[in-house]
């Protein structure tokens, strides 16, 4: 019964009973009227026969009863079945609004999971790119620093043997400076005076549409020859 529809086709009949009560009640007072009235009694052509005006008066005022009672009765079954039928639309408003933040947060989860399954891979092509633009480029020493969680490090392993192949000796290492950071970066003690192959390995991986932010960061390299790839989360 508390369907929304039921409610209402319930309200609806409620309503048509209640118009009924009402023409009762008008039924009633133009009885009573006639009865009480002797101008009303001419007028309505019953003055021939006043045994009648009693028993007008007493129907009358029965109808007069019946109807505003009924009315009543109807007035406050209304009531009740709106106030039914706002209870009902507040707890499906506020069922509604649950299952929007529900699927909000699965939708977060799952945006979070595709995420984390677009792990950054460098494709044999693309290490094939590097491998070219960086065979023939100044040699120092490069470290890579990475985060700690899986994808990060993947990364820079990937990072690290392109860089192997092409001649260099590259060390990894597991940094906090990571964690913080999403994206890959490219760190030197002075960005005016960079060790000579800053420019070039930042040029190859532009290459394969990886940008290496450059930044000057003297608190996290050692000196000036030596280059840090920074490998911070994945930018999503």
């Amino acid at each position: 019964m508390d369907d929304i529809s039921a409610l209402k086709d319930s309200l609806a009949n409620w309503d048509r009973l209640g118009h009924v009560f009402a023409a009762l009640v008008l039924l009633g007072v133009t009885l009573v009227s006639i009865a009480q009235f002797e101008w009303l009694t001419r007028w309505s052509g019953l003055e021939r026969l006043p045994r009648w005006q009693w028993g007008i008066g007493r129907m009358g005022a029965l109808l007069l009863i019946v109807g505003l009672a009924g009315e009543i009765v109807c007035v406050r079954s209304s009531r009740n079945i709106n106030d039914r039928i706002t209870a009902n639309l507040n707890e499906r408003a506020a069922a509604a609004i649950e299952r929007s933040k529900s699927l909000e947060q699965d939708a977060a989860q799952l945006r979070l999971q595709l995420a984390k399954l677009k792990w950054r891979v460098i494709t044999p092509e693309l290490e094939a790119t590097l491998v070219d633009w960086l065979k023939q480029a100044p040699k120092g020493p490069v470290v890579i620093l990475h985060g700690l969680d899986d994808e990060p490090r993947s990364y820079a392993m990937q990072i690290g043997d392109a860089l192997k192949t092409a001649g260099f000796a590259p060390r990894l290492e597991q940094s906090p400076a990571a964690l913080n950071l999403p994206g890959t970066w490219l760190l030197v003690r002075d960005l005016q005076q960079p060790p000579a192959h800053a420019v070039p390995i930042q040029t190859a991986f532009r290459e394969i549409h990886v940008n290496l932010d450059g930044q000057q960061a003297p608190q996290y390299v050692p000196d000036a020859n030596t280059v840090i790839v920074l490998i911070g989360s994945r930018r999503l």
